[in-house]
């Protein structure tokens, strides 16, 4: 958002001036006709001209630097002359601190004589932070040998420039070894940044070979991993011979023999048998030490999983009992491990199975300790060891199942379960100016220490816990919303710029802080350029600057907790302690915020008294008008209580106001007419607690009724005043409305109500697009289809979180498809079985009889959440972007299970399936999750943000993500016959579409008509936008600055399910140009490497089939987009040149059945599309009479 340009207010105190004129007469007397004499006047002497100007004194350097986009407080200046003493000073110039430039700022006085003088202060508004880059992933990644290197990318932000466009340097081979990529980025003045990605790719499959030793002695065979004998110790123990001990805090000697131990000493001795041997001393201190060998890496010891670790002791004096153990990277060991009386009598053997030890919690991929040891009782005892060895080398075993350290129980889902609890061996860390913990739920990011060559953190994670009060309590957890700061981190304090977040009940914002609340109305503060529209918060951390805030009087420092949540409205409490102060009620789309106060009493504030920055423009009748007009942005709010109320201080910057009960509405007034002021106050005080808004599908045409409900505490319909949004008022009957503004979204109707439905049109889905005879070369689509599973699995997927690996399965099941209807038996069933194989991993959270490490989910039931391993994107942390992961495992689901059903079968994985969908997009009344996490059913799209911190509020990018996710519900409910998931995925996929092409697109605005029917403000200059925000949106992405991205997000995955994207084909020629306005050709072949080229093939494709094929047969070679794979590019483009565009999506064509879609050629030629999901056969009828027959589980395509 553009930033206001700095605004200098000078108050000086003005001075008057005293003329006093002094006037003396002399008169004379006569007679006789004399003549008098005139009279004389005496005129005092003039005083001296007044030609000195006044002397002006800037306050602060008269040349000054400020960093771009922060903010610059004028230092002002005095003036003071030398007949009028302290003078006026004026100031004329601006600076803009969001554009890097040279600002002169002149100061002016004149004295009352008009002689003026000016100074000058120069100040220089300059970028000088670089932009701070993040990877995507792991700083650290290992892969196999035959495994492809997927880029996973970075995001660069920059405090002024946003998002920048991050260069990658380096590259990853196949040969094994180390690589280095550099992520460059460079904000537009020049400030760069750099961080780097090691990739480490490993021997291909080496021949076992026996681990490394180190001498010999004892008998030792070839493949005995030494650890000492005959006075050598082996290198791999390249720490050497080490103590810990008590008396020193258990801290370390290292290889001193003792020297800096006072409980412990060693030593090598000559044994007239064996040559040199390890003698050990415990000192009689009753301090506990031990010895141990130590590695500064980890240390494989899988291959003896099955041996034993092997030495020889000998006690000379002292008790014979002794202890040992090993460790593994801290917090991990076996514990320690007593045996009992050793070597009392003369060497001895001791065998210890490494079985006894990894049942102890040791973790053999990670042992640093050759060896701990002491006597049990470790006082005047003195010992020997030699050939301390591993034992039982065996190439083929397999490593034992990671131990879990914390209690954990499995709820058995079919054949697949969820667990309770995560375990910690999945706990994974980073270091980036800081040790931040991640894949650990949701907890505080920060912990103690992050070993960052293995990404393991040391210390516990600290869990975060939701802020909820009252009926909240006894809810499911909510949090995404246009409110979900409030539940997930409660109250933004004063003056605290890690509390951000802002709620947007739309047209109003609000900061619920520790002293109230703040409040602003979005439509006087949007502001528009190129980079998109919203409200710039001016000094947005403060309790109150533009707009007004609601605060009491006898408390300052309070908790914010959720109370209570509706679908369309929330009620938050502040509390002291258990004490709830007082609370307020937010109703999207309403001007009213209702408000209850039970301790203290309420008081507005506002920046200022009465002055021009503030106002009063009504007064009586129980209520208040108060205008607030800082920073260009006037707000006018309106105080409404029951008969009887009062207000005081009205003209002062806080009016305190007396209500019966303390109970009184602050009303955000869209105008001031006393028409409109007199509507307001009549429904102020109908108090709304509750909007239900629910969903029905016409399964005869597939048209969603969407209802909305206003509700009372008691949950009975009450009337109020609603603000109807471009989606609704569009598509609701036609209503008397009372006013209307222009905010966020576009207009804002309002009009009295207690309810309102609107329709919304489906789209449809389908599986795949269908494979259309002669629309293709069917034997390069065949070549495709035999590379893709050429690839292996290393090529299929190399992630193993909840983002890239859905990515990864829903490519697969992408190509699948095609393998499918092309009849490839071989290699579909190679891809089906690898499929179900990937998905039953992930649906299971049990591994060898034990809790799993990776590819599992675990239910957090604080958060009514179900957490996936491995974390992505904070998907954890801040609960971000559920339905945009869990979407591509339900949309692979759905494609194994569309020939083989049983999969999806509550005795197989069905259950666990459901409860992903559960998860994202829940039902009512679910026991486990809130309804509809992800979508936001007042705004009619989904949020991507669980904690929503931010200034704008909450925000959502993909809408295209969003749409696989809620179409692949649709497959899903129609391959299991679940009719419940497979309406809700009908009602969410419809909204979607039907909000991108309102809010992303303002498709009323491209076409032009009505001007109340443009959603985008005057002065945006763009066909799109790419993030919607609460307050407005921005054409940017979080990872790239690139037009390519910003507009080609909106097209990924590219399958059927996201076919409304095509909706408006004249449009999507327009979009297509301006996604492709950075290539040097204007078309994806000019695309660099990682800007997505297939996918604006496709998108292309949707639109002019022919051109995007044209350039796609010119390109010798590009880079596939990580979701998307040659074989779809290539059956997809040249489909879409067979199908023509899309015709079924906005109500002007339909069908009785949801997989059912139809498109038309140029040429006038329509193809309906059905496939059908049932074991019988069946009859489609589209609204234009066309009737299509499909056979069970098959395609069906007519022509006319």
């Amino acid at each position: 958002m553009p930033k206001p340009l700095y605004r200098f207010t000078s108050s000086f105190p003005l001075l008057s001036a005293l003329f006093l004129a002094l006037f003396v007469t002399a008169c004379g007397g006569g007679g006789g006709g004399a003549v008098s004499a005139p009279p004389v006047v005496v005129e005092p002497p003039a005083p001296p001209a007044d030609t000195t100007p006044p002397t002006i004194t800037l306050s602060g350097d008269a040349e000054m630097r400020v960093e771009q986009g922060t903010e610059f407080t004028d230092p002002g200046a005095s003036a003071n002359d030398d007949t009028d003493g302290e003078v006026t000073v004026s100031v004329s110039g601006t600076v803009d601190t969001a554009t890097a430039g040279v600002y002169t700022l002149t100061y002016t006085a004149t004295d009352a004589a008009g002689n003026e003088a000016s100074a000058e202060r120069v100040v220089t508004v300059s970028d000088t932070t670089a932009p701070t880059i993040t990877l995507n992933g792991s700083g650290s990644i290992t892969l196999e040998a035959d495994a492809a290197y997927i880029e996973q990318g970075a995001i660069a932000v920059d405090s002024v420039d946003g998002t920048l466009e991050v260069v990658i340097t380096g590259s990853v081979g196949s040969a094994a070894g180390t690589y280095t990529l550099t992520y460059t980025a460079t904000d537009a003045a020049g400030n760069s940044s750099q961080v780097q990605r090691m990739v480490t790719v490993l021997e291909p499959e080496p021949e076992p070979e026996p681990p490394p030793t180190g001498g010999g002695g004892g008998g030792n065979e070839a493949d005995d991993q030494l650890v000492m004998t005959q006075g050598i110790v082996d290198g791999i123990w390249d720490r050497g011979i080490n103590a810990f001990d008590q008396a020193i805090g258990w801290g370390d000697c290292s290889n001193d023999g003792g020297e800096g131990c006072p409980s412990i000493a060693w030593e090598f001795v000559s044994d007239p048998d064996r040559g040199d041997v390890l003698q050990v001393t415990h000192a009689n201190n009753q301090n506990l030490a031990g010895l141990f060998f130590a590695s500064s890496a980890a240390v494989d010891l899988n291959g003896y999983v099955n041996g034993h670790i092997e030495f020889d002791i000998k006690v000379v004096s002292g008790d014979a009992e002794i202890t040992m153990k090993l460790d593994c990277f801290y917090p991990c060991t076996s514990g320690d491990q007593p045996l009992g009386e050793k070597g009392a009598s003369g060497w001895e053997a001791v065998s210890v199975p490494i079985s006894q030890l990894t049942a102890g919690g040791l973790n053999l991929s990670e042992v640093n300790t050759g060896l701990v040891i002491w006597a049990s009782k470790f006082e005047d005892t003195v010992f020997q060891i030699d050939n301390v060895r591993f034992t039982g080398f065996d190439e083929t075993a397999e490593p034992p199942p990671p131990v879990v350290t914390v209690p954990f129980n499995l709820t058995q889902m079919g054949m697949g379960s969820y667990s309770d609890t995560i375990n910690p061996a999945s706990y994974r860390c980073v270091f980036d100016y800081g040790n931040w913990i991640y894949n650990a739920g949701v907890v505080e990011p920060g912990i103690p220490f992050c070993d960052t060559a293995t990404g393991t953190p040391q210390g516990d994670p600290t869990p975060k816990y939701p802020q909820l009060a009252g009926a909240a309590q006894d809810m499911h957890t909510m949090t995404h919303r246009w409110w979900g700061s409030v539940s997930f981190l409660g109250e933004m304090r004063v003056g605290d710029p890690n509390g951000a977040g802002y709620i947007t009940p739309d047209p109003i914002m609000a900061r619920l802080t520790e002293r109230g609340a703040r409040f602003m109305g979005i439509p006087p503060g949007i502001g528009a350029n190129a980079g998109g529209f919203g409200y710039a918060v001016p000094d947005p951390f403060a309790e109150v600057f533009d707009g007004a805030a609601i605060a009491n009087n006898a408390h300052s420092n309070m908790d914010v907790k959720l109370l209570d949540y509706s679908e369309g409205a929330i009620t938050a409490g502040w509390y002291e302690g258990n004490s709830l102060i007082m609370e307020a009620t937010f109703v999207y789309g309403s001007p009213f915020v209702f408000f209850e106060v039970y301790s203290g009493t309420p008081t507005l504030k506002t920046l200022r008294a009465n002055s021009g920055e503030r106002g009063v423009w009504h007064e009586g009748g129980d209520s208040l008008g108060i205008w607030s007009s800082v920073a260009g942005q006037r707000n006018d709010f309106l105080v409404v209580g029951d008969a009887g109320t009062t207000f005081s201080g009205v003209d002062t910057d806080t009016v305190t106001i007396s209500a019966p009960g303390n109970s009184f509405t602050l009303v955000w007034a869209p105008e001031t007419t006393a028409s409109v002021r007199q509507t307001l106050e009549s429904y102020a005080r109908n108090k709304v607690k509750h909007v239900t808004i629910d969903y029905a599908v016409d399964r005869s045409t597939n048209t969603v009724t969407v209802s909305h409900r206003y509700l009372d505490d008691d949950n009975a319909p009450v009337e109020t005043l609603a603000g109807l949004m471009p989606l609704q008022w569009k598509r609701a009957p036609a209503m008397g409305y009372a006013t209307s503004v222009r905010s966020a979204r576009g207009l804002v109707k309002f009009a009295p109500m207690t309810g309102f439905d609107y329709d919304l049109p489906s789209v449809g889905v389908l599986p795949a697009l269908p494979l259309i005879d002669g629309s293709l070369n069917e034997t390069e689509l065949r070549g495709l289809v035999e590379d893709f599973v050429a690839g292996g699995t290393g090529y299929w997927n190399t992630a193993n979180d909840t983002y890239w690996n859905g990515k990864a399965v829903g490519r697969l099941s992408e190509v699948l498809a095609i393998a499918d209807q092309l009849g490839m038996v071989d290699e579909a069933t190679t891809l089906r079985d690898w499929l179900k194989g990937e998905l039953a991993d992930w649906m299971s959270a049990e591994r060898d009889g034990t809790l799993d490490s990776e590819n599992y989910f675990v239910y957090d039931p604080n958060w009514s959440t179900l957490l996936g391993m491995e974390e992505s994107f904070a998907s954890h942390q801040q609960l971000n972007d559920h339905h945009f992961h869990y979407g591509y495992f339900i949309r692979a689901a759905a494609e194994v299970c569309r020939v083989d059903k049983a999969f999806c079968s509550d005795e197989q994985y069905g259950q666990m399936f459901k409860l992903l969908i559960r998860d994202y997009a829940g039902g009512k009344n679910d026991p486990m999750f809130p309804y509809l996490r992800n979508f936001d059913p007042a705004n009619g799209f989904s949020w991507a943000s669980g904690h929503a911190n931010f200034v704008r509020g909450n925000n959502n990018e993909s809408t295209s993500e969003a749409a696989n996710a809620y179409g692949a519900m649709v497959l899903y409910g129609l391959v299991t016959g679940n009719d419940d998931i497979m309406e809700r995925g009908m009602y969410l996929h419809a909204s979607t579409s039907a909000t991108y092409w309102e809010y992303w697109n303002d498709i009323d605005g491209y076409l032009g008509g009505d001007p109340d029917a443009r959603n985008f403000p005057p002065g945006y200059p763009r066909i799109t936008t790419s993030i919607i925000w609460g307050d407005g949106s921005a054409f940017s992405t979080w990872f790239s600055p690139a037009f390519a991205h910003i507009l080609g997000i909106q097209g990924l995955p590219s399958n059927p399910l996201i076919m409304h994207v095509g909706l408006f084909a004249d449009y999507l020629d327009d979009y297509v140009t301006l996604g492709l306005e950075e290539s040097p050709n204007g078309k994806p072949s000019g695309l660099p490497n990682g800007h997505w080229t297939d996918l604006w093939w496709n998108l292309w494709s949707m639109t002019d089939a022919d051109a995007a094929i044209a350039d796609y047969e010119a390109t010798v070679s590009y880079e596939p987009e990580t979701g998307e794979a040659p074989a779809h590019t290539y059956h997809w483009i040249y489909t879409m040149r067979a199908l023509g565009e899309l015709q079924t999506g906005t109500g002007a064509l339909t069908a009785d059945y949801p997989a059912a879609m139809a498109f038309e050629t140029d040429a006038g030629v329509t193809s309906y599309v059905v496939y059908n999901y049932s074991d019988e056969a069946i009859t489609v009828t589209f609204s234009d009479g066309t009737v299509v027959e499909a056979a069970a589980n098959a395609f069906a395509i007519e022509q006319l």
